[in-house]
């Protein structure tokens, strides 16, 4: 898996899956070429072996060496992605400082996405809605640094907060998606941990706020069938086009425009939404998964087909996640959320019929082991 995302980090995602396939028919036909034995036979050999070495070892030392390998797999990764921003001179709370600067316009008479925070020759936007835009008006009660030291310290309880309601080990502090939002003070993080807040009172009112804040917050209340607290938290989102109808009508009025500069500002986003190869079978992969498992298609349909999607959008793929998942979704490389996702998905179907299969197949290999001992 590590290689895998390897790859994924250097080359563009087609690459990646053309060298995948192609090294594996290659490597196939050169085994059979080169020993003239099927490679299943192979296989059930290698699977006993496997078994052999985890007997010895014992799972509980594979379990701590696979997490301590992870562990350094996102360090690594965090490492480079966070000395990426700081060499590329990002202020810290980046995110928040521009949905910062669209509440200030919009309670001084202007236009909120106009705002906008210039990194070196980068311009990134507002692109909030309205119903975002009223939400956080109350930070017009400090100024810009307050507000966005207080940001990141609510982005970093909320992770922490995470972490022990998803019962994750405490270096999961080190995920990459969530070292960034962290970094840069994205509401992503306040939103997941919303969502995770609990089923009484307290928490359909963090449902409505996540919502608010994030329109797609929607999509994990309907994978947990919460549908009456979707239709109260969109009573939260409409309250807003009550208390600023004008705000509306000016952001339907520029909606076009605002998607199409968040998407060129983006680079077409993390997602599939704009890369019409990886769109189609993505959403069939999500379509499939929520025929099967829909808590786990609602949460990963944000990182793979959401538009303009971040890196920091994968943190909603954690309370499903799997370590094929974690190890892929580390890795900061465009369209490498919907491969991995769909990976996944292809896994989900596959998993009892490749089972089965090593099953026999390491059946035979026994078989044939205790004939040739039993030979004289």
């Amino acid at each position: 898996m590590l290689a895998i995302a390897i790859f994924g980090f250097r080359l563009a995602t087609p690459e990646v899956l053309a060298v995948g396939a192609v090294t594996v028919i290659v490597v196939a036909i050169a085994w059979y070429a080169a020993t003239k034995r099927p490679l299943t036979r192979s296989i059930g050999a290698g699977t006993l072996r496997l078994r052999a070495v985890r007997e010895r070892v014992g799972e509980d030392h594979l379990r701590m060496l696979g997490q301590i390998a992870l562990a350094t797999w996102f360090a690594g990764q965090t490492y480079m992605r966070i000395a990426r921003f700081v060499r590329d001179t990002v202020p810290l709370g980046q995110d928040i400082r521009i949905y910062y600067r669209g509440v200030e316009q919009w309670l001084h008479g202007g236009d909120p996405w106009a705002a906008e925070v210039v990194v070196r020759h980068s311009v990134f936007s507002y692109a909030g809605s309205p119903a975002t835009t009223v939400l956080l008006a109350p930070s017009a009660l400090f100024s810009e640094d307050q507000f966005t030291v207080l940001w990141l310290v609510l982005s970093a309880l909320s992770a922490v907060a995470i972490v022990r309601w998803l019962r994750l080990p405490i270096w999961w502090l080190l995920f990459p998606p969530t070292a960034e939002a962290l970094y840069s003070g994205n509401p992503q993080l306040v939103i997941l941990m919303l969502l995770l807040a609990g089923a009484a009172r307290p928490g359909v009112i963090a449902d409505s706020i996540a919502v608010a804040l994030k329109v797609y917050a929607v999509i994990p209340l309907l994978g947990e069938r919460r549908l009456r607290r979707v239709g109260l938290a969109l009573v939260l989102t409409i309250a807003t086009v009550v208390v600023a109808p004008s705000l509306w009508i000016h952001y339907a009025q520029q909606f076009g425009a605002i998607s199409a500069r968040l998407a060129q500002q983006s680079d077409s986003g993390f997602s599939a939404f704009y890369h019409p190869i990886l769109l189609v079978p993505t959403a069939i992969a999500i379509i499939l998964l929520w025929r099967r498992d829909r808590k786990a298609a609602a949460w990963l349909a944000v990182p793979a087909l959401w538009p303009s999607s971040e890196f920091h959008y994968s943190t909603f793929a954690q309370p499903v996640m799997t370590p094929l998942l974690a190890v892929l979704l580390a890795v900061p490389n465009q369209q490498l959320a919907p491969v991995a996702i769909t990976l996944y998905v292809f896994w989900r179907f596959a998993v009892a019929p490749v089972h089965a299969h090593l099953a026999a197949w390491a059946a035979d290999a026994m078989a044939e082991k205790t004939n040739r001992e039993d030979l004289p």
